[in-house]
């Protein structure tokens, strides 16, 4: 697959992650946001680094497993990979002019090594991501 296919289909992975939360748990995220603050958001990032990229790289049906499912912070994680894809697209998106250069694996691998080289960024950024900033960007309003 060439690079602007991957492109082309990494642009799905934030809305595919955005379109998972139902009205409910977005009320609850708002809530649970605005009661630990930016400053344990940033820490809940690093100590979960791992687990947010890896459930970027999942299927839908391989985020409905038990493991993600059932996971306490589950919330969190989805949100955060949802920032982190959103902060991924922006730089591929940015990376574009190099489309011709890799032509294997799979998009979601893909996407995923991208976010892997965003990832440091955007922890030590976090703060342009916690959702009560005026600078942050809403990813549940359309833009």
């Amino acid at each position: 697959m060439s690079l602007k296919n991957y492109l082309a289909k990494s642009n799905k992975q934030p809305q595919e992650i955005r379109l998972s939360f139902d009205l409910a748990e977005i009320e609850v995220l708002y809530t649970l946001l605005k009661e630990i603050g930016g400053a344990q958001y940033h820490a809940f990032l690093v100590k979960h680094l791992a687990s947010i990229v890896q459930y970027i790289s999942l299927t839908p049906s391989q985020r409905l497993q038990k493991k993600w499912v059932g996971h306490p912070d589950i919330l969190l994680i989805r949100f955060a990979a949802l920032q982190l894809s959103e902060s991924t697209v922006s730089l591929m998106n940015d990376l574009e002019p190099i489309a011709d250069l890799v032509n294997r694996s799979s998009y979601r691998d893909f996407h995923a090594a991208v976010a892997r080289g965003v990832a440091p960024v955007f922890v030590s950024l976090s703060f342009l991501h916690w959702p009560f900033s005026d600078v942050c960007k809403n990813p549940f309003v359309r833009s």
